[in-house]
């Protein structure tokens, strides 16, 4: 692969790679210099029926990011092919993945997870409204969520978004991530908007307790098993979320979002209560040893 892609865009160094893509930071030599991430997907090795699958699936996730404006997503600045690689250019993000910061960290609190949890949900909402097609992730997990420096979340791989038309859904070369894929890509490959839910979920319980994900064989146990201190209506959200059949779980992303908040309120409520009673003690200790003079 060339160190200079369109004459324009100078490779600097490998961001991550996964199964058919690499990530590069480069420099865009007509924009002053400016950082872009390069996201470069190889066709080496496939078959015609492969490459053409591939094809397909690179312009329509290329369309589909080119198409998308939102805080929690990256901005794209341009797709081409060269040579047997296909690239998609778009906005370098400085930070970590969320899997970086999970296991990079002395303990992930529930009030952080529900954040990042609010926030996902509002980027889920956000494309599964889109029209005239709702547009389907396909792929969150941990590791495809980037958290700046500056405390904003967002989504960095498109790797199997496509538009949910289901008389009129392309064929898409599918890749599925063991443990966050919801368990009817494996078996039909023709998720809904529901398979977005179950990777919410497992993505969340992944960050509260960095357990494997995969070996759970989609009977994943109680948060509290592992989390013996979680919030119990944050387990039974979770639960919901990651139901083996997807006409158990929520039927939009929007509801996951309101008992998030709704968790969130209650946690917060429990700890202003705790203060209170906290400076209650204190005061009645106060009075005890200094009496009502000293107030």
């Amino acid at each position: 692969m060339a160190s200079e892609l369109q004459g324009r865009y100078r490779l600097i160094s490998n961001l991550g790679h996964g199964n058919f893509a690499t990530v590069y930071l480069a420099k865009d030599n007509k924009a002053n210099g400016a950082l872009v991430a390069v996201k470069a997907i190889c066709t080496e090795g496939f078959s015609q029926v492969e490459f053409k699958d591939l094809n397909v699936q690179f312009e329509l996730e290329a369309k589909i990011l080119m198409s998308l404006s939102h805080p929690g997503l990256p901005k794209v600045m341009a797709y081409f092919n060269q040579g047997m690689y296909f690239y998609i250019v778009m906005e370098w993000i400085a930070g970590k993945t969320m899997h970086q910061e999970v296991l990079e960290s002395d303990g992930i609190t529930q009030d952080t997870v529900l954040d990042w949890g609010i926030k996902l949900s509002d980027v889920l909402s956000y494309l599964h409204s889109r029209k005239p097609y709702p547009i389907l992730l396909g792929d969150l997990k941990p590791s495809n969520v980037m958290l700046t420096y500056n405390g904003d979340l967002k989504v960095i791989d498109f790797g199997v978004a496509r538009y949910f038309a289901p008389s009129k859904s392309p064929r898409t070369f599918t890749m599925v991530s063991p443990g966050f894929a919801p368990p009817e890509k494996y078996n039909r490959f023709d998720c809904d908007l529901r398979g977005d839910i179950y990777s919410l979920g497992a993505t969340l319980y992944w960050c509260l307790t960095q357990a494997n994900m995969a070996k759970f064989n989609f009977n994943v146990p109680p948060l509290r098993k592992l989390k013996p201190n979680a919030n119990h209506w944050l387990e039974a959200v979770l639960a919901k979320c990651m139901e083996y059949a997807p006409e158990r779980r929520y039927s939009s992303v929007a509801q996951v979002r309101d008992e998030l908040v709704s968790v969130r309120k209650e946690l917060q409520g429990r700890e202003e209560r705790a203060t209170e009673k906290s400076s209650n003690i204190l005061e009645q200790l106060y009075r005890q040893k200094y009496g009502d003079s000293h107030s």
